[in-house]
């Protein structure tokens, strides 16, 4: 019976010193805090340096399309509604084009009588022409009069006359039914690009009146043509360039992080409450259309600069005394401060370029101000 319960404590003894041993190597990687203050174990790992901005997503140029027409009438078919998606070249609405189709008929049939009339008179042409030729032919046998080979000219002149007025008005016609035409096709409206309706303006049965300019009767806009404005202060501009990374994030989707690359940076500033900012423009991927929209506010980080795998401590770590920076290193039983150069900092670490290696154990004071026992 007491070896069932010795192997019992021997058990549980085990597991508290287990237990003991993770709890001291997490603590050894992770930090910990002492009287001398919290430690961290010097390490290597990844910074990345960004200067944070707030922007806004924008359509494209050419994203937001205002249709209109450019014929009067009444709006008989108005086929989609805000929200609807049309596809480019779909049918949108059709105008009452009775009217133009009764004009189109007449000018056509009397586009018919003038041809019917041009080829009699074509006809007598030819037929003046070789009475013409004919004349001429027996007045050098003195066969006929010279009044008779004038008078048929003069007739030939005439009849050539007609044929030319006969074919100027059919010309103006046929160009009096290709404008008609062109009348015609403004009564039906086409979508100029695939998008979703975000306005309607005109409703069937209202009557619609073209001016100078065309009457819009619904707007259509691309969701998947999208940009960011990135509104950069004045005081960051200098290190912004084009192809940095961005990474950025919206209210509405606050766990989801969206990415892309700055294409280009205007260099007509923005003033907005007399600060400063210079627009950097960003193409958002279509992948990512599907989550914005127009107007939303951005939460931006560019990414400044980036280095993997290098000694890293924590950005409280780092203290600026006698005007250099040090950090204190715990040695056995006392505390040295050790000058050292850093590199780019991020919101969490800052690389250490010199003056520390991989292994030691910083301790980050809990004030700015010399630990006790530190060696200088």
């Amino acid at each position: 019976m007491m070896n069932k319960k010795m192997r019992y404590v021997v058990a549980a003894i085990a597991v508290i010193a287990i237990a003991g041993l993770i709890i001291f190597f997490v603590a050894r990687g992770k930090g910990r805090t002492s009287k001398d203050g919290e430690s961290f174990i010097t390490k290597k790992g990844n910074v990345t340096h960004f200067t944070e901005q707030t922007g806004i997503i924008k359509a494209q140029v050419g994203a937001i399309v205002k249709v209109g027409t450019r014929a009067t009438g009444v709006l008989t078919r108005l086929r989609y509604q805000v929200g609807d998606y049309v596809k480019k070249g779909e049918l949108i609405a059709t105008i009452d084009d009775r009217e133009l189709l009764a004009n189109k008929r007449n000018l056509e049939a009397q586009i018919e009588e003038q041809k019917r009339d041009l080829e009699v008179k074509e006809a007598q042409y030819r037929y003046n022409k070789t009475d013409f030729e004919r004349e001429e032919r027996l007045l050098e046998k003195e066969f006929t009069t010279k009044d008779s080979v004038d008078k048929a000219k003069k007739e030939l002149d005439v009849s050539a006359a007609q044929v030319a007025l006969g074919k100027a008005k059919v010309k103006e016609a046929l160009e009096k039914l290709n404008a008609l035409e062109v009348s015609l096709s403004y009564t039906k409206i086409y979508a100029p690009i695939s998008g979703y309706v975000s306005q309607v303006t005109t409703q069937e049965g209202e009557t619609v009146v073209a001016g100078l300019s065309a009457v819009n009767l619904i707007t259509i806009i691309d969701a998947t043509k999208l940009e960011m404005w990135i509104y950069v202060d004045e005081t960051d501009i200098g290190r912004v360039k084009p192809g940095m990374k961005v990474e950025y994030w919206v209210d509405a989707y606050r766990d989801k992080r969206f990415s892309g690359t700055i294409n280009l940076i205007y260099p007509q500033p923005e003033i907005k409450e007399n600060i400063v900012y210079y627009l950097a423009i960003l193409k958002i991927e279509p992948k990512d259309t599907m989550f914005l929209r127009p107007e939303m506010t951005t939460h931006v980080r560019i990414i400044i600069d980036e280095k993997a795998d290098v000694i890293i401590v924590p950005n409280s770590a780092i203290r600026f005394e006698d005007g250099k920076n040090v950090v204190y290193v715990k040695l056995k039983d006392k505390i040295e401060r050790k000058a050292v150069t850093t590199g780019i900092r991020d919101d969490r670490f800052t690389e250490i370029v010199s003056g520390l290696s991989e292994g030691e154990l910083v301790v980050i004071p809990a004030a700015k101000k010399v630990m006790p026992g530190a060696k200088k």
